[in-house]
């Protein structure tokens, strides 16, 4: 139960948009951009902090030029989410508490902020809205505020980290890539 009531607190941090859109934590827009993705295939732990309550997943990514598959993982080996985007298409799967609430979007798009080159993903930002690039990290920011932070450890894909922040609504999202030892 404690799991669900995470999991339909990430409804702050995504809710249903337009077409390929979708709303970033907070109030900001973000449309995902076609294109092939960058290939590289992860396993990782993640921890989903959300103001006051933590959730522990293990989340698989692959990507590739057709597209991104995400599912996220209890530590139990129950699949909460499973996600992909495929030649502009998303399909999902989400336990019925979550399909109604939460944005299957909101995972490619992050994914997509953090993995894909910078002048893509400002093709994806609407008016108002900048992306600031620095070694390691970039800011989606109204000028105002920062509306997301995403950093990363590593220098090539899978990142060793990857961190999201959302200030404004207090979330984090910190995953770790497992190395082969620990994910066997």
């Amino acid at each position: 139960m404690r799991l669900i009531a995470i999991l339909l607190a990430l409804l702050v941090a995504g809710c249903t948009g337009s077409g390929n859109c979708v709303r970033l934590p907070g109030s900001a827009q973000y449309c995902l951009v076609d294109g092939p993705w960058p290939e590289y295939s992860a396993e990782q732990a993640a921890t989903v902090t959300f103001q006051d309550k933590t959730m522990r997943l293990i989340t698989r990514v692959q990507s590739g030029e057709k597209g991104l598959h995400f599912a996220g993982v209890t530590p139990l080996g129950q699949t909460v989410i499973q996600v992909s985007w495929e030649n502009g298409v998303l399909h999902g799967d989400m336990p019925p508490p979550l399909a109604d609430r939460l944005d299957g979007m909101l995972f490619p798009a992050l994914l997509q902020i953090a993995t894909w080159p910078a002048e893509e993903v400002r093709k994806g930002l609407p008016g108002g809205l900048a992306l600031i690039e620095k070694e390691g990290r970039r800011i989606v920011s109204d000028g105002q505020q920062d509306i997301l932070i995403v950093s990363w450890e590593g220098k090539t894909l899978p990142y060793q980290r990857l961190r999201f922040e959302a200030p404004a609504v207090r979330l984090l999202i910190d995953a770790q890539t497992l190395d082969d030892e620990t994910a066997q």
